[in-house]
């Protein structure tokens, strides 16, 4: 009998030590700052902190742009014009640079129209381009019209978003 009531005792402390270790990593947060392969992580402070369309990378060159119409125009947005300033700067400042600027269009209107409509969109891209001094050379003008979506919804959104000229620097 006596051992019978070791042997219970045994088997609890044992349930008890091993449901006490499972326990402890269960919500245990890792605030070191390495991650599980000991490489340094840093997260995000502030949301505010992403890049995106209106941040302080399209006041920096060489970088890649995206710069957004309204519907059925060609005009360049009084908030793109910095950006396309300083990129300006960059191609008159490095002469071997070339940019390519890709017209595009929503889906609305006929393939014809909106080819003709994405270079417009392109056209005016790179005669702002033109205004600050950058040589023709440097400049690759395209339309690919409505053909290029990066949005396939048939909702307003999706239209903003297809209505774009992308401003991409070449690489040799």
């Amino acid at each position: 009998m006596r051992t019978n009531y070791w042997s219970k005792l045994a088997v609890l402390a044992c349930s008890v030590v091993f449901l006490s270790a499972c326990s402890s990593m269960k919500n245990k947060q890792n605030t070191d700052g390495l991650g599980p392969d000991g490489a340094q992580t840093q997260g995000l402070d502030n949301p505010d902190d992403l890049q995106g369309p209106n941040s302080a990378y399209r006041l920096k060159a060489p970088y890649n742009q995206v710069y957004y119409f309204d519907f059925d125009k060609d005009a360049i947005q009084h908030d793109d014009i910095p950006s396309i300033y300083v990129q300006a700067a960059y191609l008159v400042a490095h002469p071997n640079a070339r940019v390519r600027v890709e017209g595009n269009t929503d889906a609305r209107g006929s393939r014809e129209y909106n080819v003709a409509l994405g270079w417009r969109r392109a056209k005016a891209v790179a005669s702002l381009l033109k205004q600050q001094g950058v040589i023709e050379k440097q400049i690759v003008m395209l339309s690919y019209g409505k053909e290029k979506p990066i949005a396939f919804g048939q909702d307003e959104e999706s239209y903003k978003l297809n209505r774009r000229a992308n401003f991409i620097y070449e690489t040799k």
